[in-house]
């Protein structure tokens, strides 16, 4: 790794920091608050006082009764103990989307790390250059990938990149192709795969467009939607991981 690759890696870790723990007026995810903490934003967006009566630690134990449901409601999406499963495993609900159109083929792996999800790519068939990276709204591909609409957008927010202050939550910027073949890995937040959680990617589908997304700074309307990414050329729908052989 070169100097300038090792120094846009410690920016983008940096940006990603503050993206992550700094929201709308400053205020942090309800998941990563500490004692000092004073109010904070949960992933729906609703927003509590701090502290509360129970402790976070306390309510990602186990809540019991309406007291304790209320007071833990600032926790309520924060990443719990799953419990063990076969031959003592943790389940980690990591998710997976396979591509095989025409010439495209290759696997987007999702896996949950906190409150992020870290997503590795290995896709074969694209031209080489950038192209746009996005989670849509639906899994449904009746229509190719036409009827997936439009990105993953909970928050009803204009089209931004994987690390721009507004973005939609399916937005994650640019693959590049290079000999023929796109790999690579990034980390994107305000997402999960767990099936319980208010931005669940399950269920949904990501697509990989014809041309590079200009990050909502393209001047015009289509790029506050789109980032102007163009043709949609792959698509395939998230689907749950298995942790374990059949």
């Amino acid at each position: 790794m070169d100097s300038i690759t090792k120094l846009q890696h410690k920016i983008r870790n940096i940006v990603r920091k503050i993206e992550h723990h700094n929201l709308k007026g400053g205020i942090k995810n309800c998941c990563n608050t500490n004692k000092q903490t004073k109010q904070c934003k949960r992933s729906d967006g609703k927003i509590f006082k701090l502290p509360r009566k129970f402790s976070k630690h306390r309510c990602l134990q186990g809540v019991k009764g309406f007291t304790m449901r209320a007071s833990c409601a600032p926790y309520k999406f924060c990443n719990k103990s799953r419990g063990k499963l076969h031959g003592g495993q943790q389940q980690q609900y990591d998710a997976i989307a396979v591509f095989q159109m025409g010439t495209i083929s290759g696997n987007v792996t999702f896996k949950q790390n906190g409150d992020n999800v870290d997503v590795s790519y290995d896709i074969t068939g694209l031209e080489d250059g950038d192209h746009g990276f996005h989670i849509h709204q639906y899994g449904d591909l009746s229509e190719e990938c036409k009827s997936a609409c439009a990105h993953f957008n909970p928050d009803n927010t204009l089209h931004g990149g994987l690390y721009t202050n507004q973005r939609h939550a399916g937005d994650l910027g640019n693959i590049t192709s290079r000999g023929n073949r796109s790999q690579g890995t990034l980390t994107a937040i305000n997402i999960s795969t767990d099936q319980k959680h208010p931005r669940s990617i399950i269920g949904r589908s990501i697509i990989i467009h014809e041309d590079k997304d200009d990050l909502g700074r393209g001047g015009d309307i289509e790029s506050t939607k789109t980032g102007n990414a163009g043709k949609r050329l792959g698509c395939a729908v998230i689907g749950l991981s298995k942790y374990s052989s059949c």
